[in-house]
């Protein structure tokens, strides 16, 4: 007789090989289905009369383990195989391509955080065609910005520093190693126009990186899900993002070759030839941000008939017929390029104040503020770039960026979303200052290796010295933060009840951590502020800019700069080398979550294969008996992807599965940073406050009402979850409060010098008997206790 029950069991960001899942050894367990980026493992019957009875790793009669293992697809990245100088070229090469993707998934990120259209909700206000949802359009305009600032760099280092400054008298520059310097020492035309290929190449390699990646990890489930009204997750469309981003990346593509094009066409454009391709180019730039807008509403949350695939192909079409001409251009003509680039040195500082602008926008985004932030944005940029001509258009910046922060000031309700309703903002800061800061980086260090004499755009040295001033008030935190922990751990205070001292010590080491949600936005409040003194001492040139303290300061930032530089190259190319693991693999795991929307070159969302592969899982085991049921056993981050796989089950099948959690984060950062996707109307349970900075307990808060609807009201009794003090990424999905649905799990095993913390949920004595519980159900009672209602989300 085979098994009734099925315990499938999700790892989180730690990735828990499926061994360790299945607390086995490795050669106890065998994959049955997927490859080595998604894959189910079971336990080998053969093995398991080896085990002993009490063992973690010995499944209950009735019970069929499996473990499903995703962390392939979001920490793996494909690798040239060998040993020998151009595979360790290539990978090197990759690594650094995922580096530049860390401000393009943030962008992505942020496209989430902001306020989703409710469908539960009436509603006769008609939403503009072009943004409806507000900020679908802006953001996908930010993402656009970040691809130009990211051409403009490397056209600044490939163009102006290599192709024209090394060749001008008076410079000293290093020649590239023998076998990429296949072109010796040709006429500076012929170098500009080899070194025009360098920021298209780029693109297209970040386009294979993500390609590569899209077509093993992306898939459609085969049958569609029950679509519920106010959740996002249960949309057939959210788990199937190749079409548009196909679409969107054209129009990327066509904009980074019109920029190139632009860089170089427009420092010569006395000659009517390239003063004709500048306006081609400009113009088909124009008509792609146009083009941006509009597909806008083709994003899961917007339904759209727009059809747009047509004019993304005339476009990428358009810019690479005038990019070929430009290269037949360069060659023929040899025009005279005896300068800094124009368009490399003002660019920049152009595109980022127009980013800026944007972010400042979206501190109000939550708020639905339909009335003003476009005209603010567009005075604010205008006396921004203003200043070059007339200092004190400052005023006037100040007074429009001062408007655009008092409409996202803080209001009542606000407390219960990331960042008081301000996520939008903090995310897209984040990003541009990651941007710029990789910009720099990339410039200034370039530029110190490859010669003397050479001079960089005084934009990135703004904005090395900027920003290392604007670091010193998050260090002063930090190190307020450190005393503070310290003075607690030297006589450990309470916290949580009594405890031994080793305990005591982790929980307040644990609550230091829990208020990431608070430094994150420090640092992007104070990265902003560094952008905005760096466009304004770029474009204004301020006399008090010359001063012996503030040249002093900028060449301690260019140090700063310099150290960054050999961290970046330490961190995405050293680390990890000869496995192709990503950097950041935590961070990298939070952004690939999500579909991407803002930028085509954002990392691929892993969930949109792990979610219908989970679900269709249950499904056919589901469909086996009628007596079947399924326990998503689901770790950390595996969570959002067992509640997302939940939604994506077709009607009918809720009923039939139940879910175990431990140490996840659904209700104080997903919840608050994704109110729609997994806030408390989603998820059915009460909102609640960041964690305080400064308070022992950062988590003693009243919590906001139970909402009447929701996930929890549709499991009732067949969802538990597990937490611990000492989990420095887990917390309750109820509340701290004793409540039905979350358990406490031990903090120690039973040792007295360690500590248990995010890992081994599976394998304590509150596991056993959470799932013992769950599977002695009876599921044919209503699972809801009255609470919610019959497989909606609306009170039945």
């Amino acid at each position: 007789m085979s098994p009734a029950v099925l315990e499938l069991r999700i790892h989180g960001v730690n990735n828990t090989p499926p061994d360790a899942m299945l607390a086995l050894p490795d050669h106890a367990v065998e994959q049955f289905r997927g490859d080595r980026f998604g894959s189910f493992w079971r336990p080998r019957p053969d093995r398991l009369a080896d085990v002993p009875a009490d063992h973690p790793g010995q499944v209950p009669a009735g019970v069929r383990r499996e473990a499903y293992s995703w962390g392939g697809m979001a920490r793996s990245s494909p690798g040239v195989p060998g040993s020998g100088v151009p595979s360790v070229l290539a990978n090197a090469l990759g690594r650094i391509g995922w580096a530049l993707l860390l401000p393009f998934g943030l962008a992505n990120v942020a496209y989430w955080s902001r306020k989703l259209p409710d469908d539960s909700v009436p509603s006769t206000r008609r939403m503009a065609w072009w943004n409806a949802g507000r900020g679908a359009a802006s953001t996908r305009l930010f993402g656009l910005g970040l691809t130009v600032l990211l051409v403009l760099a490397v056209c600044e280092v490939a163009i102006d520093v290599y192709a024209v400054q090394c060749s001008l008298p008076g410079t000293t520059c290093k020649r590239l190693p023998d076998f990429l310097d296949v072109l010796g020492d040709p006429a500076r035309h012929v170098r500009v126009l080899a070194a025009s290929a360098v920021p298209v190449l780029l693109l297209l390699g970040l386009l294979a990186l993500t390609s590569l990646s899209r077509s093993r990890y992306e898939m459609t489930s085969v049958r569609t899900p029950h679509r519920r009204a106010g959740v996002m997750l249960s949309r057939a469309s959210m788990w199937e993002g190749s079409p548009r981003i196909r679409r969107l990346t054209r129009l990327h593509l066509s904009a980074g070759c019109c920029v190139v094009v632009l860089a170089t066409s427009t420092q010569v454009w006395q000659h009517v030839f390239f003063l004709v391709l500048s306006v081609l180019a400009a113009g088909v730039l124009a008509v792609v941000m146009a083009r941006v807008v509009v597909t806008a509403t083709d994003c899961p949350d917007v339904p759209s008939t727009e059809q747009g695939g047509l004019w993304s192909w005339l476009l990428m079409i358009s810019s690479v017929i005038v990019l070929v001409a430009h290269g037949f251009g360069l060659y023929a003509i040899a025009p005279v390029f005896d300068g800094p680039l124009w368009l490399t040195t003002w660019g920049p500082p152009a595109v980022t104040v127009a980013l800026l602008g944007s972010v400042l926008a979206a501190w109000s985004w939550r708020r639905n503020d339909a009335n003003g932030p476009l005209v603010l944005l567009v005075l604010f940029v205008a006396c921004m770039v203003a200043t070059h001509w007339v200092p004190l258009a400052w005023i006037g910046a100040a007074v429009f960026g001062g408007a655009l922060a008092w409409r996202a000031r803080p209001r009542a309700g606000d407390e219960w979303q990331a960042w008081r309703g301000a996520g939008p903002g903090v995310l897209l800061g984040l990003s541009l200052v990651s941007s710029v800061m990789m910009a720099t980086v990339l410039v200034l260090t370039f530029r110190g290796w490859v010669g003397t004499g050479l001079r960089a755009p005084v934009f990135y040295s703004w904005f090395s010295a900027a920003f290392a001033v604007a670091l010193v008030p998050l260090v002063l935190l930090v190190l307020l933060q450190a005393l503070v922990l310290l003075s607690r751990l030297i006589t450990p205070a309470v916290l949580d009840g009594e405890g031994e001292a080793l305990v005591v010590r982790a929980r307040h080491v644990v609550a230091v951590t829990h208020r990431a949600e608070n430094v994150a936005g420090v640092l992007s409040v104070l990265g902003v502020l560094a952008l905005l003194l760096t466009c304004y001492l770029t474009f204004a040139s301020p006399d008090w800019g010359q001063s012996s303290a503030v040249t002093w300061v900028v060449g301690k930032g260019d140090w700063v700069t310099g150290l960054a530089g050999i961290a970046v190259i330490g961190s995405f190319v050293g680390a990890g080398m000869l496995t192709n693991r990503r950097p950041l693999g935590l961070l990298w795991d939070l952004m690939c979550f999500l579909p991407r929307t803002a930028h085509p070159f954002a990392p691929p969302c892993y969930a949109e294969r792990a979610v219908p592969e989970i679900a269709d899982r249950s499904r056919e085991f589901l469909d086996e008996s009628p007596d079947h049921r399924v326990v998503l056993s689901a770790h950390s981050l595996g969570a959002v992807l067992a509640v997302a796989a939940l939604y994506a089950l077709p009607d009918g099948y809720l009923r039939r599965v139940q879910l175990l959690t431990y140490g996840v984060q659904l209700r104080p950062y997903f919840g608050r940073i994704f109110p729609e996707l997994l806030g408390p109307a989603v998820l059915g349970t009460p909102p609640v406050r960041a964690g305080a900075m400064f308070s022992c307990d950062p988590w003693r808060r009243e919590p906001g009402e139970v909402p009447e609807r929701g996930l929890a009201s549709l499991l009732g009794p067949s969802w538990i979850n597990l937490w611990r003090r000492t989990d420095y990424l887990g917390f309750p999905v109820h509340g701290w409060e004793d409540n039905d649905l979350d358990r406490r799990a031990n903090e120690t095993d039973g040792s007295p010098d360690k500590v248990e913390t995010h890992g081994d949920y599976h394998l304590c004595a509150a596991y056993r008997d959470a799932f013992t519980e769950l599977v002695s159900l009876d599921l044919n009672r209503s699972p809801d206790r009255g609470r919610g209602g019959d497989g909606n989300l609306e009170r039945s």
